[in-house]
């Protein structure tokens, strides 16, 4: 089991802004890490309401489930509970959560049976990282139904520094300041972009 409190800011990008990053970092003389999110909740989204976020992530060699619950702006607990990729695959193919576990026990307490859990939607993401001052860039194009998006966000150890940071690599790189949400929201802002009338 682990548990971590993450410190993140985030900021959508437009391509030309994504690919000026790559070139500026030489990212692609590296190999990104592709994950795909499995997103959960119950049907009448519980967690949502809670302002927390449910995912099994599977990278190509291992899966883990993440429920992020909040603390304040820019800041969230994580409890995760590692799997192997077989195990991931199967709960996802089965369309369940994993009832046992720190995830399962956290969700207990606030109410949310494992077994009352639903698919609401996946989103997979090619993911760069590069080292900043005091913590680490991760660059992401995320696909999602029929969308895609590129997004910078950074993490950092500190949200008063971390907060200066990311303002001044965003104006360093001339980069427009743009809200992003959580990955999760903007997927569920295009829930029925799959059928095509």
């Amino acid at each position: 089991m682990s548990q971590n409190i993450e410190k993140e800011f985030k900021n959508l990008l437009n391509k030309e802004e994504y690919e000026a990053l790559i070139v500026a970092f030489d990212l692609d003389e590296t190999e990104p890490t592709k994950q795909t999110n499995i997103y959960f909740d119950t049907p009448d989204f519980k967690l949502k309401g809670l302002n927390s976020g449910l995912r099994i992530r599977m990278y190509e060699d291992k899966g883990e489930i993440t429920l992020k619950t909040p603390i304040q702006e820019n800041e969230k607990l994580e409890t995760n509970d590692d799997l192997t990729l077989d195990e991931a695959k199967t709960l996802v193919e089965a369309h369940l959560m994993k009832a046992t576990g720190s995830v399962a026990d956290k969700l207990k307490g606030l109410g949310i049976a494992p077994g009352d859990l639903v698919i609401i939607g996946q989103l997979s993401t090619i993911r760069y990282d590069f080292p900043g001052d005091k913590g680490t860039f991760f660059l992401d194009k995320s696909f999602y139904q029929d969308q895609m998006d590129y997004e910078l966000e950074f993490e950092s150890e500190s949200l008063e520094e971390g907060a200066l940071i990311f303002q001044n690599f965003l104006k360093l790189h001339d980069i427009k300041v743009r809200k992003a949400k959580q990955k999760i929201e903007r997927m569920l802002a295009y829930p029925n972009s799959t059928t095509h009338h």
